[in-house]
């Protein structure tokens, strides 16, 4: 029993550790697929050229700049700088609204929440 429970501690204080790593063990696809699900998921307001969206639109509207982008993003970074940051009609950045009324660049809250 006090192996067991050994390594059951020893477990539980390497899965922090085990957890981060593991972010390189997805494929660039699954990281942006990851974020468009955590966008679309959220309860923040998400603001593109001064109109807030709910979280599903914001996540639709990106989705749509993916698809038309082609091939022309390849990697997670390509798609938060390319995409998922700025319009790419107006050049104004996109932020991210919190019910308590801050906000924060668009970019920055997605490099967050890829690096959680």
């Amino acid at each position: 029993m006090r192996l067991v429970l050994i390594f059951l501690s020893l477990l539980l204080l390497g899965a922090p550790s085990l957890a981060q790593a593991s972010i390189d063990n997805y494929s660039e696809q699954e990281k942006i697929s990851y974020l468009l699900n955590v966008i679309g998921n959220s309860k923040a307001i998400f603001v593109r050229n001064g109109v807030e969206y709910p979280g599903q639109e914001a996540k639709a509207h990106l989705q749509m700049k993916l698809e038309a982008a082609g091939g022309t993003i390849q990697t997670v970074d390509d798609f938060i700088t390319n995409i998922a940051s700025h319009s790419s009609v107006t050049g104004e950045p996109y932020y991210v609204e919190f019910p308590d009324g801050t906000m924060i660049e668009s970019e920055k809250w997605l490099r967050d929440k890829l690096a959680q």
